[in-house]
């Protein structure tokens, strides 16, 4: 019955251990982390301890069966002397005095014939008993019985051997079965020394825990520092935007710890993260404000000249009145001409990094035909301009693309009118020269424009494809500086890239790199 409500109590304890977890997850992670090592340490000081008191109790064991062995072969020839040589072979009074000259304190020794009668006693105030079936088993197998009994409220190990009367030739346990000699030794000081180190033990298992809590405690908290200033930094930043303030609390960062562990990667990931934030943030408070800047303007021509024809329109001349209307028209077609490359834009970025929803590839285009096609076009424009530079096909491979072709005829355009736009001479009689070209380049086919115009610098080279940006060179030339930002969202929206050398006053070289079809 007691075995079945050990089961009950053992069921009722696995039941109650997910209520008991329930709230772990919601422990911070330095006492999580603290108490498990804590866990494991105390599973390997219990295996431990239970190995050493394994080991030992095992020692304490052989000790004290080899003790009570030597006492059975001391006392098996001190009787092997006393016995007679005929039948019935005991003395009338039995005596061990070598036994009792140099008796073991603990030990108890009692000899019985073979119909269970004591003859001898060391200890006649702790007699042990001794049961017909031992004898029996003693005299059959003829080996000695060991066991395990209890003498005045005490545990003890005993050994039950034969007795054997001496042959017709005199020699010594060769002859009949005639009693059982019976060997004990108290276990009372192997089980103080047992109880003795399981203490030991236990409190070493206590202090060793508690130290080593404390210690992980410790650990844990150092090793956990980075990630704590990290949560303040994230926190304070989080809250710095929340409530309006600037957002030049994007420049705090976390200090990183010595070392190349995984917490120095974290903090250099999130601090790394942090710079690219305020990055982008920055370009798109400076977007913004060059948007508001290039709409304005156009936005005050327009409002200034209507609201002075609103105004004035009685007196002024017809011949001003065309001048003002024509300049708010230009202003007008400027604006749209924004907003169309703004909304580009937009849309571009909306589509980067979008999984398309249908399996079919993309179309094939033949970038050479689009070129030529686009150099044709822009050669007529530019002699019913007349104006320089001259466009020059330096070489064209026949190559295919995937793509929209829409979108590479308006990169195409796009390069093609910066190139045209800084190769003007503008008086100077050599007119510059646009060179456009086609190439393979292992996998990949790249679209090569280059001038001999005015260069970027290299303090500049790096923005150039920033929005909005103007290098100091650019800007006596009309632009907005979103057509390179343009042309940029553009080939990675076709998973190409674009690249751009450049030389003050010798001209520059941009290369569109596409995968062949």
């Amino acid at each position: 019955m007691s075995l079945k409500n050990s089961f009950k109590r053992v069921k009722v304890a696995f039941r109650s251990l997910p209520a008991a977890f329930t709230g772990w997850p919601n422990r911070s992670l330095r006492l999580r982390l603290m108490l498990w090592y804590g866990g494991l340490m105390l599973l390997g000081l219990t295996c431990f301890g239970l190995l050493v008191l394994f080991l030992a109790s095992s020692a304490i064991n052989s000790n004290s069966k080899n003790a009570v062995n030597g006492a059975t072969q001391l006392a098996t020839v001190s009787l092997q002397q006393t016995l007679l040589s005929q039948s019935p072979y005991w003395p009338l009074r039995l005596q061990l005095k070598a036994l009792d000259a140099y008796s073991t304190p603990g030990i108890i020794i009692e000899a019985f014939d073979a119909q269970n009668n004591i003859l001898y006693s060391s200890d006649i105030n702790s007699p042990l008993i001794l049961n017909n079936s031992t004898i029996q088993t003693v005299q059959q197998t003829g080996k000695a019985v060991w066991y395990n009994t209890s003498v005045d409220g005490e545990r003890a190990l005993v050994e039950v051997t034969g007795i054997y009367a001496p042959d017709l030739q005199g020699q010594q346990g060769k002859g009949p079965f005639i009693g059982v000699l019976l060997v004990a030794k108290s276990l009372h000081d192997a089980n103080e020394t047992l109880l003795l180190l399981q203490s030991y033990l236990l409190l070493t298992g206590i202090l060793m825990l508690i130290l080593f809590l404390g210690c992980g405690w410790a650990i844990v908290g150092y090793a956990l520092r980075p990630l704590a200033a990290l949560v303040k930094t994230a926190s304070s930043i989080a809250g710095a935007i929340a409530y309006g303030k600037r957002v030049e609390h994007l420049h705090q960062r976390v200090q990183r710890p010595r070392g190349k562990d995984e917490m120095a990667q974290v903090v250099d990931a999130f601090n790394n993260m942090l710079s690219s934030i305020e990055s982008a943030t920055t370009v798109q408070r400076r977007f913004i404000a060059d948007a508001s800047h290039e709409l304005r303007a156009p936005l005050t021509t327009i409002q200034g000249n209507l609201a002075f024809l609103i105004r004035y329109i009685e007196d002024i001349p017809p011949s001003e009145r065309h001048i003002m209307l024509a300049d708010a028209h230009g202003e007008t077609l400027r604006l749209a001409n924004l907003v169309d490359e703004l909304l580009l834009l937009a849309r571009a970025d909306a589509n980067i990094g979008q999984v398309s929803q249908t399996t079919l590839p993309a179309p094939i285009v033949e970038l050479d035909s689009v070129l030529l096609k686009l150099v044709r076009q822009m050669r007529r424009r530019l002699e019913i301009e007349g104006s320089a530079p001259k466009i020059v096909i330096g070489g064209i491979e026949p190559v295919r693309v995937r793509g929209d072709e829409e979108s590479l005829r308006r990169i195409m355009i796009i390069l093609l009118d910066n190139a045209i736009k800084y190769t003007r001479a503008e008086g100077e009689n050599d007119e510059g020269r646009v060179i456009v070209a086609i190439e393979r380049s292992g996998n990949e086919a790249v679209l090569r424009v280059s001038d001999t115009g005015i260069g970027i610098e290299s303090k500049d080279l790096p923005h150039i494809f920033e929005r909005f940006y103007r290098a100091d060179l650019a800007r006596s030339r009309e632009g907005t500086g979103l057509g390179l930002a343009i042309a940029q969202t553009l080939v990675e929206q076709l998973n190409g890239r674009i690249t751009a050398e450049s030389q003050p006053g010798q001209g520059s070289t941009f290369r569109v790199w596409l995968d062949l079809a």
